[in-house]
């Protein structure tokens, strides 16, 4: 009742300027997200009619950022269906951990953007059609039928990684294989994944290679991972046989959109950061000292997201062409501005990578400021060398990170932040045809060199 009364009070609101009404529309998603108007029809059926009218006035940041704040299994499938509607952008966090049935889920789309009804079928997919001339399905033991042309299959795995449900394929081909070997990069991080190429055959009717895209699963309540559901889709055509790309961030590509996107971010993260500041030096007032210390840290926060959106926006220019190589750039010079940080050891004082000097030292400070977060008190060593052709620059890793092996580095709840910082990083030297290796006692980014 203590909610309903809230939705009452809200949707009393004027709400007549245009932030007035986001705010409104932001206050009305939580209220029926937590449950407000389930005893009251009429109330909640006016509440989702403000919802939909608000909704195109909303900044997509804003929906997208309701949309990750509300996220869960007791969502309503009334509420979930009003997001289905936008891009599969902003829908995708509430889609992840929805907990519905299947009315639920029919509800959802029927409403659904193209984009996200494919997104919900690949969650969720619909009942196969029945068809009168399947063959009977074989057992495990026995091999794929010959006569099998599916161009498309859905598919389920546990949080070990062996697929244990198949739909639209002889399930022989399939059932037992385990994406965690396929694919393990992928699948340690426990994050989306799409256009992943695996073979499920050498030969007969199921040889070649298949995009395989998958969404993890995770427990309602418990948080905990419960593994993927996905498809794979035979690929087209004769397939280059191209080495598995290390785990990594995967750069949209649509790059202008990705940009629009980081510019986007940027307003509001520039703006938290001067509030904070306001606040942490008390420009306007007095302020408690708690206020201050939770100030800072939302600065310290913000700013580390602000360093992670200029990455992105880096990425972004170089997948588009849109910032060029360079004709090279010594490595001792942008190492030994940095000694305040690290202890510079030059085993080659005149290796130069294949970078334009700027984005060179982008990257090797992003490089250091991400693995130093996790040493906050320990002084690395950096050691700089070539290896044939490339520039190594082998940083120490920290103490904390010495028990960690590399897939437990790169999950998300990594130390300080470090499993995205590296996945980035990773990502990073990748586009511009070099690598970061994660070895016993140190992170190694190579460059190419010249």
């Amino acid at each position: 009742m203590q909610f309903d009364d809230r939705l009452s009070t809200v949707l009393g609101q004027l709400a007549e300027a245009p932030r007035d009404r986001s705010v409104q529309w932001r206050q009305l998603v939580e209220l029926v997200a937590r449950g407000a108007g389930r005893s009251d029809p009429a109330l909640l059926g006016r509440a989702l009619a403000r919802i939909a009218e608000l909704g195109p006035e909303v900044p997509p940041t804003v929906r997208s950022t309701a949309a990750r704040a509300i996220a869960g299994p007791a969502v309503p499938a009334s509420l979930i269906a009003l997001f289905a509607a936008d891009s599969a952008e902003v829908a995708a966090p509430l889609l992840g951990a929805a907990d519905l049935d299947e009315q639920g889920w029919g509800q959802v789309r029927a409403a659904a953007s193209p984009s996200v009804r494919e997104l919900v079928d690949t969650l969720r997919p619909p009942p196969a059609a029945p068809s009168t001339s399947a063959a009977p399905v074989p057992a495990a033991s026995s091999a794929p039928p010959q006569d099998s042309s599916a161009p498309l299959f859905h598919w389920e795995c546990g949080p070990t990684g062996e697929i244990d449900w198949v739909d639209g394929i002889a399930r022989a081909a399939v059932i037992g294989r385990s994406i965690r070997s396929e694919l393990p990069r992928r699948f340690e991080t426990m994050q989306p994944f799409a256009g992943e190429l695996v073979a499920l055959a050498e030969e007969g009717a199921l040889a070649g290679e298949w995009r395989w895209s998958g969404q993890p699963r995770f427990l309602p309540g418990s948080g905990r991972f419960a593994g993927y559901r996905g498809l794979a889709v035979r690929e087209q055509g004769n397939v280059s046989q191209e080495p598995k790309a290390h785990s990594s961030v995967a750069f949209p590509l649509d790059h202008d959109s990705l940009r629009e996107l980081i510019h986007e971010l940027r307003t509001p993260l520039t703006a938290i950061i001067g509030f904070g500041e306001i606040i942490e030096g008390q420009f306007l007032g007095p302020a408690h000292r708690a206020y201050r210390d939770r100030a800072g840290e939302i600065v310290r926060q913000a700013r580390l997201l602000l360093a992670a959106a200029e990455d992105l926006d880096l990425a972004a220019k170089l997948r588009s062409g849109r910032l060029a190589a360079g004709e090279g750039t010594a490595i001792a010079p942008l190492v030994e501005a940095m000694v305040d940080r690290v202890d510079v050891v030059l085993r080659n004082a005149t290796v130069s990578c294949r970078l334009e000097a700027g984005l060179a030292q982008r990257l090797l400070s992003r490089f250091i400021d991400a693995i130093a977060a996790a040493a906050p008190d320990q002084r690395l060593q950096l050691v700089v060398e070539r290896s044939g052709g490339q520039a190594c620059l082998g940083l120490e890793r920290p103490a904390a990170t010495l028990v960690l092996d590399e897939t437990q580095l790169l999950r998300p709840d990594a130390p300080a932040g470090l499993g995205f910082a590296l996945r980035l990083l990773r990502g990073l030297a990748e586009t511009v045809g070099g690598s970061l290796d994660i070895e016993p006692q140190r992170f190694v980014l190579r460059l190419p060199a010249i």
